[in-house]
């Protein structure tokens, strides 16, 4: 639900213009379904070389622009790019044969490529690359909500799945968490994720001797080999807020799951509605969950780490 842009410099120096500048701001907003990839490394310094107004209104509203565009930058590792071969465009054409960008955003687009968007498109109802959907409703089936917010977590360097009531000996929640590990673990532009967490709540009628064990016995044969997984339970603080939503937060943005991070139980029929937070829900809810511990709710004891056993096909 969130994917990844490259935008080329050039084009970004010329969104100073009052109108353009408050169109892409609100563009690669959160919760509009956008980030913008960091490539290359010196992207931001390229933009600024290319800049050529003088005006301090200018000025401060590129620096404006630079600064939200970076909220949700996506930092690829080994890419391709070769500064005595050719302009940005065509680094970024053949960096998106190795790993494919959502779109690159350009001013011109002289190859006729589908996955180039020229500036006139962006503002088109009928470029499907450029509009996306914040909202969306799945089917609760593993593989379903997995690949709706497979490209947030294949750009994710830290995933916090909350879900309060959490069951890990249940083969609904197993499945389920499975498919949103397989996404994090396949293919990515980035590095590997440096910390996944599991938040549950101690409201789940067991105790906590119960749940850890089974979180021991149970999941780790459902996590890809290798990765680490940190699960906690945490409580309600005297006069604080519940745990009652289902979420999935990263460092590039938040999901809201209104029906929760498990399937539906066999032989049913059933849909879930997903929407990206916006940017107050994502700041508030990464405030009481991002922290370690968090800072919202009272942790019942330090929690475990799990490592993966299940080895991943081939690809």
């Amino acid at each position: 639900m969130i994917y990844e842009y490259a935008l080329e410099p050039e084009l970004v120096a010329t969104w100073t213009e009052r109108k353009a500048f408050r169109y892409f701001m609100s563009s690669f907003d959160f919760g509009q379904g956008r980030g913008v990839s960091w490539y290359p490394k010196h992207w931001r310094r390229l933009v600024r070389q290319s800049f050529d107004c003088t005006g301090d209104i200018a000025q401060t509203r590129l620096t404006e622009l630079l600064n939200r565009l970076s909220e949700q930058m996506v930092r690829r590792r080994n890419y391709d790019w070769d500064s005595g071969s050719g302009h940005w465009l065509e680094n970024a054409e053949r960096e998106h044969e190795r790993f494919p960008f959502h779109a690159i955003v350009a001013r011109k687009n002289p190859q006729g490529q589908e996955h180039v968007l020229t500036e006139g498109e962006l503002d088109s109802d009928e470029s499907d690359r450029w509009t996306v959907s914040n909202r969306l409703v799945v089917a609760r089936k593993a593989t379903d909500m997995a690949d709706a917010v497979a490209p947030l977590l294949r750009c994710s360097l830290r995933v916090i799945f909350v879900d309060p009531y959490f069951r890990p000996q249940d083969r609904r929640y197993q499945r389920a968490f499975g498919a949103f590990l397989d996404q994090i673990a396949g293919p990515r532009p980035v590095e590997a994720p440096e910390r996944i967490e599991i938040h549950a709540s101690t409201k789940y009628e067991c105790s906590e001797e119960f749940f850890y064990e089974q979180c021991t016995k149970k999941l780790p044969s459902w996590v890809p080999l290798g990765m680490r997984v940190f699960v906690r339970r945490l409580r309600q603080k005297p006069g604080g807020e519940s745990l009652h939503n289902r979420y999935i937060l990263t460092d590039r943005g938040g999901v809201i799951f209104s029906a929760g991070l498990d399937e539906a139980k066999d032989g049913e029929s059933a849909t879930d509605d997903l929407a990206l937070m916006d940017r107050y829900q994502y700041d508030n809810r990464w405030s009481q969950y991002g922290g370690d511990p968090p800072a919202g709710f009272e942790q019942e004891r330090e929690g475990i780490e799990l490592v993966g056993t299940r080895q991943l096909p081939s690809p």
